[in-house]
């Protein structure tokens, strides 16, 4: 997974200081480094560490309230109330056990849309080891069906934001940074969306939002600013490499071209899309998007809204969820998903380079997965055909080493920065003192008697 996408077979990885030193056949590392921990690999596949590259980490906790439900139910009445109503150390609870069910499954860094408990998800981050993109929600839009204190004013949510940014950006050593977020286009105004824009330029930092996602929203843009989503965000001047758009399921054919002129990220979220009826893969123009060379990557969304944070099976359905709607074999496929998934997303993040992530070479950080190959999934001949094996038959749960800027945080399947059975117990509790507390417990219409 470098720049020429060589697979190399019999290979070694060195490491040193939290970067990748060097990539290359293991004869020759025999001679040229002397180790002080060594890893065996041997027919297992070493890659680069997994980018989830939108996901809400506060939102472990609850699991299965929004199953099934239709909108805008969903985020009135159970979303919205739950995410304002968090306390940090709950926030940061439910971040701890996102970042564990990632690692788990392979993912090495996450992005987040923005929340309004930042200091407590940062936390999570420092106390887990992951890798990571944090922001402070911002929206200042009222709208009526929003808990109190969901929005602030213009003033108050650009302050909010850059003080997020101050604090964290570049903490732990550089694996976390910060952002800006333009929550959804329907709460945010053409001012604040202008001065994000321009404190993001000044300070190098991208822009998280959500966009286009429903054709409900589609249609009260429409209605509101007489243009689209997307040529409202031209208009503004949000649009740019900084701008790192979500969901995209409804955008206009005229839009890729806009969106390519302006070098935009996109991030496709297909198990959400799927989980919640949005309409992103049936509808969506991903497909047309990857051919005009337009940066699309992937994410998972949250554990409420995607209901798992396996990006082996996000890149499963990003390979072959478009195939079925274009009816057509050849669309996206497993080679490209893994690219979604690791060196376009690092790009996306603006933290590719020298010293980035998403890809095995020499200089950049050390963000590497170990993968078995001896599962039945796997068989026959696992090696052959590596990728394609893991993302079309097998998931995450083939992971068994996970090492981040050169710290391993998972090895042969055991955390090392976090006692996971004490965990399970304590996440247990709280998810249901806080789903009891505003009222939303899973969904499940069969008794359990």
């Amino acid at each position: 997974m470098d720049s020429e996408r060589r697979m190399i077979s019999d290979g070694a990885v060195a490491i040193a200081g939290g970067a990748i030193v060097a990539v290359g056949k293991t004869d020759v590392f025999a001679d040229s480094y002397a180790a002080t921990t060594t890893i065996d690999a041997r027919d297992k596949l070493v890659m680069p560490g997994l980018i989830d590259g939108h996901n809400h980490p506060v939102h472990f906790l609850s699991k299965g309230f929004i199953d099934d439900m239709k909108f805008p139910e969903r985020w009135r009445d159970r979303v919205w109330p739950y995410e304002i109503g968090l306390s940090d150390a709950e926030a940061e609870l439910a971040a701890t056990g996102t970042f564990l069910e990632m690692i788990r499954h392979g993912t090495t860094c996450f992005a987040d849309p923005g929340t309004f408990q930042p200091d407590a998800i940062a936390a999570a981050v420092g106390r887990v080891g992951i890798r990571g993109v944090i922001a402070r929600l911002t929206s200042d839009v009222d709208d009526p069906t929003a808990p109190p204190d969901y929005t602030a004013d213009t003033d108050t949510a650009v302050a909010s934001a850059e003080a997020v940014i101050d604090k964290w950006n570049g903490a732990y050593d550089g694996r976390l940074r910060a952002w800006f977020s333009l929550v959804r286009t329907a709460h945010v105004t053409d001012e604040l969306c202008g001065r994000v824009k321009q404190r993001a330029d000044a300070r190098g930092v991208g822009i998280h939002a959500h966009l286009a996602t429903t054709p409900s929203e589609v249609k009260a843009t429409w209605e509101a600013h007489g243009v689209g989503p997307v040529e409202r965000y031209r208009r503004i001047g949000v649009l740019g490499p900084n701008a790192y758009l979500v969901h995209m399921g409804w955008i206009e054919d005229e839009d890729i071209a806009v969106l390519k002129e302006h070098d935009v990220s996109i991030c496709h979220c297909p198990s959400a899309s799927m989980f919640g009826g949005f309409g992103s893969v049936a509808h969506g123009k991903f497909p047309e998007l990857v051919d005009a060379d337009v940066r699309v990557v992937l994410g998972t969304d949250a554990c409420a809204v995607s209901r798992f944070l396996d990006m082996v099976r996000v890149m499963y359905l990003a390979a072959c969820g478009h195939k079925d709607a274009k009816v057509d074999p050849t669309v996206i496929g497993a080679h490209k998903a893994l690219e979604m998934a690791t060196t376009d997303a690092a790009t996306a993040l603006l933290w590719d380079g020298v010293d980035g992530i998403g890809s095995l070479e020499g200089g950049k950080r050390a963000d590497l997965i170990i993968v078995d190959t001896d599962g039945i999934g796997w068989q026959p001949n696992p090696l052959r055909n590596p990728i394609g094996n893991l993302i079309y038959s097998n998931t995450g749960d083939s992971v068994r080493t996970v090492i981040i800027d050169g710290q391993i945080v998972m090895r042969d399947r055991e955390f090392q920065t976090i006692d996971e059975a004490a965990y399970r117990t304590e996440a247990a509790a709280a998810s249901i003192s806080i789903l009891d507390r505003i009222n939303a417990p899973p969904r499940n219409p069969w008794p359990i008697v």
